[in-house]
């Protein structure tokens, strides 16, 4: 009696086909077979659909001992029309009375199994898809008896079942269990001709006959899938360290330990300083090679009882079990930072780069895993906002700092959006008569909920996040477009001067940007003055000349804020295009006071005076700073004795009422 119609009713809703083996055809498939699977089920001639011959031979070799035993399915891994992988499973049935052949019904692997699975078996030819699957035959004493054309190829010279396998302790287990009647399905490593591999291996041995039938897959490159797969979800690519999901694995071990047994474990929480300024100066390229060497140093520096993670961009954590105090994780946090005295050598360069560093340590620093790396995260903005190169350790009162932090930070973008920001300023006078000249923007937030927020709390969170580009080009647009409307209002144009930030001064278009605002507001460029700090200047000479230069040609002014507090070298001075030195405020705060800074200051204008350099003073709040100052001859001066940074419309009031030079009046040709 016939199985097909048996076969044909119960599995409306998978693939299924019939193969005639005598024939070596496909003599039946259903509908959803022949849409999902087309061509792949066998190759045409004749209006016939052949099956592929080396499973043609397999499939003979499995009948041929189908009657004597209860034989495993056959099976192998096929994809259909869509690349979705499905596994084929293959059951003897009658097709006549003396007639057998095979049904065949296909079911969708697992979609973590499909994903996993390389893409060999998408585009191999349908016998390389047909034979993932070997069959072995082996007696009741363990001698080879049938390989299948596959299993000839992967294996030579096997006399007993022992021998396929590459562990002697899994082949005599395999075989005790084989011996005993139990039906193997298990992964296991076997010895082939091209070295190692893993199998999954389907084994019983038949009962009546005694022969041992073996199924075995290659599933090598699927482990090896695996494993690549495993290392991208848990590791970093470019350090090798692991990531965050290894990191939260290990403080759930660390935690449940150090509650179970009263322990404590610590986490030291690590960011590079400045390394942003690295990626916008020299490129990511640099950038990831100075992290993979600052990541190998950090390493080479720890416990070996500690583990480094990487947490993305430029932020570490380490973390260390079985504290004996918070002392321990200082005295790490002292070695990493030592260690980065050493400059790091990458690409032909020797650079250096920083790391501050938050420590918490359980119990005394959070109850959790969460409340930790958030209060060590606290502890190392804390350890940057005092000094570079430094660690912190966590303490209750930096809870609500890091909380306003995160806030502010949220909400500095929408701020830019909604345009809460504006302009104050505050006025420059000639220190001879105390006639202004001219006038230095400052930004100010005003928050709808917080009011007035200072630079001092949201410039470096730009700076940190790169939100200082889109804020520093509306300062010099607006300060422009204020420029301008005085103009219009009748009110003599004063020259308006503008910092700019380090990383401001490192974006490539900065000139273009510049000139296009310039153009844009029809504002001439002898009334608008940029500052720059010492340090930006040095940070790379060759750029910052010719910059600097481009600014002279537009005819802007360019001028040193904060003089002396940086590298304060004469050279540079001669070198750089530059027409005012800003003397920091430290230096005036004490003057009449302090010999010292007296001093400093007298030199300072001296040395400027014989360069041709204009020196202004901010931070004067006394008529005795303002008298030593006129003494010394500084040109400009600026602060609290004058007038307060005020608003535009404040400042547009005050003007009204000052004696103002004319800044046509004021700069010559020659000057700009």
């Amino acid at each position: 009696m016939s199985d097909v119609a048996e076969f044909i009713m119960p599995s409306p809703e998978k693939a299924a086909w019939v193969i005639d083996i005598a024939q070596g055809t496909v003599s039946w498939s259903n509908a959803i077979a022949k849409q999902r699977f087309g061509d792949a089920l066998g190759y045409d001639r004749n209006g016939l659909l052949f099956i592929d011959r080396a499973l043609k031979q397999d499939l003979h070799e499995f009948l041929s001992r189908a009657n004597a035993s209860e034989p495993l399915c056959f099976h192998w891994l096929m994809r259909d029309v869509d690349q979705c992988l499905h596994r084929c499973v293959a059951k003897v049935i009658a097709l006549g009375e003396k007639t057998h052949g095979f049904s065949v019904e296909a079911s969708p692997c697992p979609p973590h199994m499909a994903q996993q699975l390389p893409r060999t078996y998408a585009h191999s030819s349908l016998s390389e898809r047909l034979n993932s699957i070997v069959l072995m035959t082996f007696t009741g004493s363990g001698q080879q008896h049938f390989f299948s054309q596959k299993a000839c190829a992967l294996f030579t010279n096997v006399g007993h079942v022992k021998e396929l396998f590459a562990v002697a302790s899994a082949a005599n287990h395999f075989w005790t269990r084989l011996q005993s009647g139990t039906v193997v399905d298990q992964e296991i490593r076997l010895a082939t001709v091209e070295g190692i591999r893993w199998f999954r291996v389907e084994a019983q041995r038949n009962q009546q006959t005694g022969m041992i039938d073996i199924y075995a897959q290659d599933i090598q490159e699927l482990r090896d899938y695996e494993v690549a797969l495993y290392r991208l979800q848990n590791y970093d690519e470019l350090t090798d360290l692991p990531n965050r999901h290894l990191l939260y694995q290990q403080l759930e071990r660390a935690h449940k330990m150090a509650t179970q047994r009263q322990r404590r474990y610590g986490i030291l929480y690590l960011d590079l300083d400045g390394f942003k300024v690295v990626n916008d100066t020299f490129g990511h390229r640099l950038g990831d090679q100075l992290l993979q060497e600052v990541a190998n140093r950090i390493k080479a520096t720890i416990p070996s009882r500690s583990c480094l993670y990487r947490l993305g961009g430029d932020e570490f954590v380490v973390v260390l079990e079985h504290v004996q105090g918070v002392d321990e994780l200082e005295r790490i946090a002292h070695s990493i930072n030592a260690a980065a005295a050493t400059p790091y050598p990458v690409s032909d360069l020797e650079m250096m780069i920083t790391t501050s560093i938050g420590i918490a340590c359980y119990p005394e620093h959070g109850d959790g895993i969460d409340a930790l790396l958030k209060n060590a995260d606290a502890a190392m903005y804390r350890s940057k906002s005092i000094t570079h190169n430094g660690f912190h350790v966590y303490h209750k009162q930096l809870t609500d700092r890091y909380s306003a932090y995160m806030t502010l930070g949220g909400g500095l973008r929408r701020a830019i959006e909604e345009g809460q920001f504006e302009l104050y300023f505050q006025p420059k006078l000639r220190a001879s008569d105390e006639v202004i000249v001219g006038a230095e923007a400052l930004i100010r937030w005003q928050h709808p909920e917080w009011g007035c927020i200072s630079p001092d709390q949201f410039i470096p969170i730009a700076e940190e996040s790169g939100l200082i580009l889109p804020l520093g080009e509306w300062v010099i647009r607006q300060a422009c477009q204020q420029i301008k409307q005085w103009r219009e209002q009748g009110l003599p144009a004063l020259a308006i001067s503008v910092n700019l930030s380090g990383r401001q001064f490192m974006q490539p278009d900065l000139v273009e940007m510049v000139r296009k605002i310039l153009q844009e507001t029809g504002v001439d460029p002898r009334y608008l003055e940029l500052e720059l700090t010492e340090s930006m200047l040095m940070s790379d000479a060759d750029e910052t000349i010719e910059k600097l230069h481009d600014f002279r040609k537009m005819g802007l002014t360019l001028s040193i804020d904060d003089f002396g507090t940086g590298y304060s070298s004469l050279a540079y001075l001669k070198k750089f295009p530059i027409q005012a030195l800003k003397i920091d405020r430290s230096f005036i705060q004490d003057l009449s006071r302090d010999s010292d800074d007296d001093a400093i200051v007298k030199a300072t204008i001296a040395m400027a005076s014989s360069l041709n350099l204009k020196v202004i003073a901010e931070g004067v709040e006394n008529r005795d700073q303002l008298q030593v100052l006129t003494d010394y001859r500084c040109e400009e001066v600026q602060g609290y004795l004058f007038a307060k940074p005020m608003s535009n419309k404040e400042f547009a009031h005050y003007l009204a009422q000052q004696n103002i030079v004319h800044n046509d009046d004021q700069i010559t040709d020659s000057d700009a």
